[in-house]
């Protein structure tokens, strides 16, 4: 059986950890490839009850020397060149390491990436970090991935490059016996439930977030058990927790490593956590109250996403400090249960296997295209696409893009290019020296995602520019060719020029000069020679998906 590697990033935190160990057990149970996780972590604790095959290596970060990294990075080479893996598995974001590696050269290569703040992706991208992927498996809804403040260049290469593909949120999803019996455990008498958790314990930055936190919320449960306030604490500090010691108190149990953490999540009536996403996760399938406490954070933006969680769901943010967090949470314990909850899935891991299982499908995934046209076919103004008789046209061009010179509808001011939803969008217009009549977000809130630009325009760029639009509208280059009725040639070779060193080409044939007959005689001419070259005939969709690869690709 082929070896399917997941390469995990892991320092201070578990979230990478678990993430892959659900694919990783869910690919075992399929029984198509064999899960290997190659892991850095510093804690096993997750590892001890997994079935999956683990080979943990030390943190790349603590190797004192250059002699002993490239020792390491050799290592790590020798092992992927040994389990040659069918394909590999990368977690939350690129990682130059993995890049250099020989070993990994050759092999389907996939990126589970978590949810990253737009800044982060946006640099990652701009880098050309992503060019190395085969798909970029995005563990959002799309709607969530869109809050997250991305640029419209970002957006647009997301949307439009095959690359990448929303598969939803990866997180432990407790059975609701699960969330009773450990409830049942901790709190047996049936009071109020608060469940404190930072994570893996790990400081982001040498600030104590971990210390602050939980020696807050201490202070906070002694307050209340005071007041004879029934409410029970569980302290999950993580294995990581470097902190001063936390003593256990009547009303507080300390746990430093909790293996049923996602149901102790759910069972809580009040939750007090970093919103990292499995922590999060796991709370949202319960009806905690949420009292969020934003750490610093790599790529997450952790303070605009608690804000945005705790109006979307409900819930409060504070700091890790008494003064903040004490009134949150008697308010929190004052509340009724909330309301809005997330039902577990299976949806997105399910599609992450079937991902996995495709790439090794090297037979079927692994081709070279024929070379791609865009033609459209500008008929004169008087003459409308919808009553030309289209179907005279040779077969050869019946992927041709018809139009004609201008077409006013929806608003749109200039001529619509190829295929759109049932209410007529466009996912292009044609457009020459001059923008368009509307404004560049007005024309993508109506589905126009290109423009195909017969003429290089400093007005155009300016019009562009200077309304940022997201997603980004993407111009795609094109050249215009009059038909001349008596040399069909002409528009051949233009078209083989453009072709000649690249792989698509769009061209905008003007029909304009030619009469009904005439028209026949020379499209044949060009169907015929398009027939014997190495040449798809494509919509819009298909171009933007390789300009926006090439984009993703190259920043």
């Amino acid at each position: 059986m082929r070896n399917a590697v997941f390469l995990i990033k892991n320092g201070i935190g578990f979230g990478h950890i678990r993430r892959a160990l659900i694919l990783a057990e869910a690919v075992q149970k399929a029984g198509r490839l064999r899960p290997v996780v190659i892991s850095q972590a510093s804690s096993l604790v997750l590892y001890r009850n997994s079935p999956v095959r683990v080979v943990n290596l030390p943190l790349l970060h603590r190797v004192p020397s250059a002699v002993t990294e490239d020792f390491y990075t050799d290592l790590l080479d020798r092992l992927l060149d040994r389990l040659n893996p069918a394909v590999v598995i990368e977690d939350t974001y690129p990682d130059a390491r993995y890049r250099r590696l020989p070993a990994l050269a050759d092999r389907p290569r996939i990126l589970v990436m978590r949810r990253l703040d737009g800044l982060s992706l946006d640099q990652i991208r701009q880098r050309g970090d992503l060019a190395h992927y085969d798909r970029i498996l995005i563990a959002q809804d799309e709607a969530d991935f869109r809050r997250e403040g991305h640029s419209g260049e970002t957006l647009a290469a997301v949307e439009s490059s095959n690359r990448f593909a929303f598969v939803g949120n990866i997180a432990c999803a407790p059975r609701r016996s699960q969330a009773t019996a450990v409830r049942r455990e901790y709190s047996p008498h049936g009071a109020p439930l608060v469940v404190v958790n930072g994570g893996a314990g790990g400081d982001q930055m040498p600030d104590g977030y971990g210390h602050r936190l939980f020696h807050a919320c201490h202070r906070i449960a002694a307050a209340l058990s005071a007041e004879a306030n029934p409410a029970v604490f569980v302290f999950v500090t993580g294995p990581y927790y470097a902190g001063g010691e936390i003593r256990p108190a009547p009303n507080v149990t300390v746990r430093r490593f909790e293996p049923r953490l996602p149901a102790l999540l759910a069972a809580a009536d009040v939750a007090v956590i970093k919103p990292g996403n499995n922590a999060l996760s796991e709370a949202l399938t319960g009806h905690a109250r949420l009292v969020l406490v934003p750490d610093r954070s790599f790529m997450e933006g952790l303070d605009e996403h608690a804000a945005r969680v705790a109006v979307y769901y409900g819930g409060a943010v504070g700091q890790p400090d008494q003064t903040s967090l004490e009134p949150l949470i008697r308010e929190a314990l004052a509340r009724p249960p909330r309301q809005n909850r997330v039902e577990p899935r299976t949806e997105a891991v399910e599609a992450v296997v079937r991902e996995l299982h495709q790439q090794t499908d090297g037979d079927r995934t692994i081709r070279v295209r024929r070379k791609q046209l865009l033609l459209v076919l500008l008929l004169p103004a008087a003459v409308d696409p919808d009553d030309h008789p289209t179907g005279k046209f040779p077969p050869e061009l019946r992927d041709a893009v018809v139009v004609r010179e201008r077409r006013h509808g929806r608003s749109v001011s200039a001529p619509a290019i190829g295929r759109g939803d049932p209410a007529g969008t466009p996912y292009a217009i044609l457009i020459g020296k001059d923008p368009p009549d509307e404004s560049p977000q007005a024309l993508a809130d109506l589905g126009v995602r290109a423009l195909v630009q017969t003429s290089s325009s400093a007005a155009v760029d300016r019009w562009l520019h200077g309304q940022p639009v997201q997603p980004a509208l993407l111009v795609l280059p094109a050249e215009r060719i009059t038909a001349r009725p008596a040399f069909p040639d002409g528009v051949v070779r233009r078209i083989a020029r453009q072709l000649h060193d690249r792989a698509n080409a769009i061209a905008v044939l003007d029909l304009a000069g030619l009469t009904s007959n005439s028209m026949k005689e020379y499209l044949d001419h060009l169907g015929q020679w398009v027939a014997r070259q190495p040449i798809e005939l494509v919509g819009v969709p298909e171009i933007m998906e390789k300009l926006t690869d090439r984009w993703v690709a190259r920043g």
